[in-house]
């Protein structure tokens, strides 16, 4: 086997069950799909907007998203599925490539912190 498809095979190899997108230089963004992370921002972020905070840092998979060749494909391969907790709005993503922070929380604005409902 020649040395270039060795060496392929043993990245592709160390690279396990990660999957990837590609980036508008070429290159890829690798991730683990099995990893909690994009689940527990969007939490970090419901929970910022309950305290009327500004959202947490990304992690770099949502980071990475809009640098996608193709950002529909990309944020649909990352944040799809039934629930749509993704914390960013994901028209503005799609068509102009920015993170831009939504409510995730029906008929409350960003910044509007929710009333205490527990009883004191």
């Amino acid at each position: 086997m020649p040395l270039r498809g060795w060496i392929k095979r043993l990245e592709r190899d160390a690279r396990g069950d990660l999957e990837s997108f590609v980036l508008e230089d070429g290159s890829r963004h690798y991730y683990d799909p099995t990893s909690g992370e994009r689940f527990l921002h969007s939490m970090d972020c419901l929970r910022a907007q309950s305290d009327g905070e500004p959202f947490p840092d990304p992690p770099e998979t949502i980071k990475a998203l809009p640098r996608a060749r193709d950002r529909a494909a990309a944020l649909n391969q990352v944040a799809g599925g039934t629930f749509d907790i993704f914390p960013y709005d994901k028209q503005v993503l799609v068509e102009r490539g920015e993170l831009v922070p939504r409510s995730l929380v029906a008929g409350r604005e960003l910044g509007e912190p929710l009333e205490d409902l527990s009883e004191a």
